[in-house]
């Protein structure tokens, strides 16, 4: 009973905190459409349908789909990666070394650990609403089932929550703002090349396989491909996905608390 009312205590000083990026959101909403729903977009439009009118079908986990199916699907993996990482490592950072704004929150009566569980759900928060733009394209064009992309939205917040995750978490261990391109081009970038965005991983050497499959990005788009174009299910991949979130969300809360408090 104790867990639970101190839960129920804490939902509220975290929906301030939300509402409080929220409203910043809206009153900056032509960036925010640009910078939310452009991107993923634009890789939807030139891999595809430009690449994928020349590609045609691919084959993947014995499961024969066309090209343009299969970027679309890790296009929702790749936006959970790239606005939850970028929103929070960026973000953050601003909001906590320039602007002040986390140490301002908490002191009032809202707690250092709410402010900073706002601050992972407002980044995950963006980076669903993107993922959830391109599952519903897929939807209206019929690439996508109906009941799957539906299912998949809570995934893709989960997701997005654990490179939001990791991006605070640099955030944290960055003395500067220009130290987040190290985790930028040696961490995300090399995911988003090498987990199978844009190809079947079948296509790689074996070692490559063996590391790309304990990458957090590979098991996320592993089971958006089960649920949007019936992929078969690995339950390795749940294994993968379910110990990054739990190690990344201890690991970035830790970090950023010590690094505010000392």
């Amino acid at each position: 009973m104790g867990s639970w009312h101190k839960l129920k205590e804490s939902f509220w000083p975290i929906r301030c905190v939300w509402l409080r990026y929220f409203d910043v959101y809206l009153k900056n909403w032509r960036y925010g459409l640009v910078t939310t729903f452009v991107e993923p977009m634009l890789y939807l439009c030139s891999f595809g349908y430009g690449l994928g009118s020349m590609i045609g079908n691919v084959e993947s986990n014995g499961i024969v789909v066309s090209y343009r199916q299969f970027v679309f699907a890790g296009v929702v993996a790749q936006s959970c990666l790239f606005q939850g990482f970028f929103e929070a490592a960026y973000g953050s950072f601003v909001r906590m070394y320039y602007q002040r704004i986390f140490k301002a929150m908490a002191s009032t009566p809202i707690t250092l650990s709410e402010v900073l569980w706002g601050e992972l759900i407002w980044d995950a928060t963006k980076g669903t609403l993107s993922a959830t733009a391109v599952l519903a394209l897929g939807v209206l064009i019929g690439d996508f089932s109906v009941l799957g992309s539906l299912i998949c939205i809570p995934l893709c917040f989960l997701g997005a929550l654990l490179f939001s995750s990791l991006g605070l978490w640099m955030a944290a261990l960055s003395k500067t703002i220009e130290e987040i391109s190290y985790p930028q081009y040696l961490i995300v970038f090399p995911m988003f090349l090498f987990c199978g965005v844009y190809f079947p991983l079948e296509n790689l050497p074996r070692n490559i396989q063996i590391f790309a499959s304990l990458l957090p990005l590979t098991a996320l788009l592993s089971l958006i491909r089960t649920l949007t174009l019936d992929f078969p299910f690995h339950p390795e991949a749940m294994g993968v996905f379910i110990f990054w979130l739990v190690l990344l969300v201890l690991l970035s809360r830790d970090t950023m608390s010590r690094r505010l408090v000392k």
